[in-house]
């Protein structure tokens, strides 16, 4: 409890606080003096703190927290070279155990973007990608997230072998049926995802990108949902049921993550100028809609370690100049590689 902000106070409470981080704890100093605790070890985080100049007075310490954490800082993002290869990349070699999903695990990946492809891309980037530790196969316990610039469609997709996957796709230039909820969301009208078109975004033009998928082994919307920033893309091409080929049967095992490349070989990259990403979470659970309107907060990043479902943050991310993970968890770093870095916003 910090020292109330108004009203008498007491100068062995001050000392409770400082020491016992609670204003009220029954424990009785005797021998203290304002001098002593005006020059003593400072909680500089608190919104209010008394300075160590003389003279010092009682009313210095009125709202003083001793436990108060630092302001929530986002001043940085990664930017993903346009160059291909692993010397180029945006990655975690191996994820020791901290993101080892499976076809029947409920999980929710979360990130932001800001592209920097063109309009004559024509092809696919890869915005999140994941396979097995090690390997070059891209069909080895694969979940990927990616936009197809050419057809103007997000993609999710998960699979254990090339025959053994299931997806669903967003198309955002068509105001119709199962199209509708994501040209709505998006809002980039007939013309496609680019850095000249990014259509609805928050802060410093970025979109969140969210999938929420259940227990369920399917990439359907009933069982994976899809999100553009808080707004979820409805159905998707192909439904609640979503497609695929086979019955996905992955393993826990570790995993390779890329961001802005995919995870088996790096390419996949964009072109133009390089795409940036921002604030990376993912979570143990399928959040709900509220939860993931949560998160966007409006448009402007919030601090995963406040949210209301923060227990079941696995790994967090927030690219402020490292590239630590911030969940608590000690998952490993990202690695960046190349021309690859990070970016002012």
């Amino acid at each position: 409890m910090a020292v109330p902000s108004s009203g008498i106070i007491s100068l062995v409470r001050i000392k409770n606080e400082v020491s016992e981080d609670d204003y009220n704890a029954g424990v009785g100093y005797t021998g203290i003096s304002l001098q002593e605790l005006a020059t003593g070890v400072i909680n500089t985080n608190s919104a209010s703190a008394p300075n160590s100049n003389a003279p010092h007075a009682m009313s210095e310490w009125y709202g003083y927290d001793q436990d108060a954490e630092a302001a929530f800082s986002d001043a940085y993002s990664v930017a993903k070279s346009i160059t291909t290869g692993t010397g180029q990349a945006v990655y975690i070699a191996d994820s020791d155990a901290h993101f080892n999903f499976i076809h029947s695990d409920a999980y929710t990946i979360s990130f932001w973007v800001k592209p920097g492809w063109s309009a004559n891309l024509n092809t696919n980037i890869h915005l999140f990608s994941s396979t097995t530790a090690g390997s070059t196969d891209a069909s080895a316990n694969m979940i990927r997230i990616y936009y197809h610039e050419g057809l103007n469609r997000l993609y999710y997709e998960y699979r254990s072998a090339s025959t053994a996957k299931k997806s669903n796709f967003y198309l955002f230039h068509s105001n119709s049926g199962n199209h509708a909820a994501a040209y709505a969301a998006a809002n980039l009208g007939t013309s496609y995802w680019s850095a000249a078109n990014r259509g609805n975004v928050g802060d410093d033009d970025f979109t969140m990108i969210t999938v929420a998928k259940s227990t369920t082994n399917s990439a359907g919307s009933s069982y994976a949902k899809v999100y553009w920033n808080g707004t979820w893309l409805g159905n998707g091409h192909y439904g609640a049921n979503g497609t695929g080929q086979g019955t996905p049967s992955m393993t826990s095992v570790d995993r390779q993550i890329a961001l802005g490349s995919n995870s088996w070989n790096y390419t996949k990259s964009g072109d133009s100028t390089e795409t940036q990403f921002n604030d990376l979470t993912i979570w143990d659970k399928q959040l709900s809609a509220t939860e993931i309107s949560e998160l966007y907060n409006s448009g402007t990043r919030l601090d995963a370690t406040s949210h209301s479902a923060a227990t079941n943050l696995q790994m967090y991310y927030k690219f402020e100049n490292d590239g630590t993970d911030s969940s608590g968890n000690e998952a490993p770093n990202f690695t960046l590689s190349g021309n690859s870095n990070f970016e002012t916003l």
